[in-house]
């Protein structure tokens, strides 16, 4: 197979970088390796992180839950969630000052955009957050079917490809999340398997309930069946009683209701992102990427015109079959961008010459772009051996 050209050759950072290191040097660096595009956070959670190249410090404990620009408050006004604008922010508009210097060193701007990840936001709104069958509450998970976390959703959108020179916004988190999370002091001793972890997170707050029985579903018996399986997990650990369901699909084979209500999740889930691209988009050049695999009816739909792959920790081989698979239901026809994900740092790759190989199974393997994870917490060394591993692809 002839190599393909990564017209999209990104890298992952966020606005310490800026402030540490300077925004010239940070993207004179960025054009200097083969980089043209700058995916950084515009909004993002809380962290705990090694620095590896830092100026000022080794560890650093990022604001929880807080945006990176400066937000417009008028497009809030329909919404109790109100962004919260980072202390580093607040006397400087570092991505407006980026996006200034774009021209001048050949690079298009990104915001990596947190959704509804946000414990901030959670914490002080609960009845906004995920509540599973029951009853908890999903402190770091807003509901995506709530009225105002829509709203709060579409506005941060808005917000940032109207106020900034945005090529594109790449979402994180905009629909349902998981209960396992990394909170502070997390525990789990029943050891939940990936299925019952699913279904400890399934949402059936009242936006939920209101909007899925209005589509027919039976929410009352989905969240029975849904803790029938738990309540045997938890009453049987470590053990799992003799046809326990190992998937979700064997498990919607035994409950309709629930196969209805999963089906109406994930209806709604797509008019979410559909309506950030009609809505939240409308009148810019900007466009919506999404951070998970392709989706046919996104696609088909028009409401996105990119889709991702994460090969994070794997070899070149391995990154090449990660993306083949990746792009395999992909239509020929469908042109849009479809990136792949890859970690510098913590053991691979472990060289150079790995780092260039990985590159080349990415352009190989038929995807056009890769977006670098990330600037703040790479080894400076694996830094610079980005210009070599991307010089046979441009």
């Amino acid at each position: 197979m002839s190599q393909s050209k990564l017209d999209f050759r990104s890298l992952f950072l966020h606005t310490w970088d800026l402030a540490d290191s300077g925004i010239d040097a940070v993207m004179g660096e960025m054009a200097d390796a083969g980089l043209n595009t700058m995916c950084f956070a515009g909004t993002y959670h809380s962290g705990w992180f090694i620095h590896p190249q830092s100026k000022t410090r080794r560890t650093f404990m990022t604001e929880g839950s807080v945006c990176y620009f400066r937000p417009q408050a008028s497009l809030y006004k329909s919404t109790p969630l109100k962004p919260l604008v980072s202390a580093i922010c607040r006397k400087k508009d570092w991505l407006a000052e980026a996006g200034k210097k774009l021209d001048r060193y050949g690079l298009r701007l990104v915001s990596w955009t947190i959704g509804t990840h946000n414990t901030r936001l959670g914490l002080a709104h609960p009845l906004l957050t995920q509540q599973n069958v029951y009853g908890d509450r999903i402190p770091h998970a807003l509901c995506p079917a709530n009225e105002n976390v829509r709203a709060y959703l579409t506005a941060i959108c808005r917000d940032l490809a109207t106020s900034y020179p945005m090529w594109a916004i790449q979402l994180e988190s905009f629909g349902w999340m998981s209960i396992c999370h990394g909170h502070h002091h997390e525990r789990d001793l029943v050891g939940l398997s990936p299925l019952e972890l699913e279904l400890l997170s399934l949402c059936v707050c009242n936006a939920c309930t209101r909007r899925a029985t209005k589509a027919g579903v039976d929410v009352g018996a989905t969240a029975a069946a849904v803790r029938a399986v738990l309540d045997d997990a938890f009453r049987e650990a470590p053990d799992r009683p003799r046809h326990h369901p190992r998937t979700m699909a064997e498990l919607e084979d035994r409950s309709r209701d629930l196969r209805a209500f999963n089906a109406w999740r994930k209806r709604y889930g797509d008019s979410v992102i559909l309506d950030l691209k009609t809505d939240a988009l409308r009148g810019t050049s900007c466009q919506l990427l999404m951070q998970s695999g392709y989706d046919a009816a996104l696609a088909r739909r028009g409401g996105v015109d990119g889709f991702a792959c994460g090969a994070y920790g794997l070899s070149p081989r391995e990154v090449a079959r990660t993306c083949r698979d990746a792009l395999r239901p992909v239509p020929k026809r469908w042109d849009g961008l479809l990136q792949c994900f890859v970690r510098l740092g913590n053991g691979v790759p472990q060289s150079q010459r790995q780092l260039g190989a990985i590159v080349s199974a990415v352009a190989d393997a038929g995807c056009n772009g890769i977006n670098f994870y990330n600037r703040s917490e790479a080894p400076p060394k694996m830094l610079g051996w980005l210009r070599a591993a991307l010089r046979e692809t441009m």
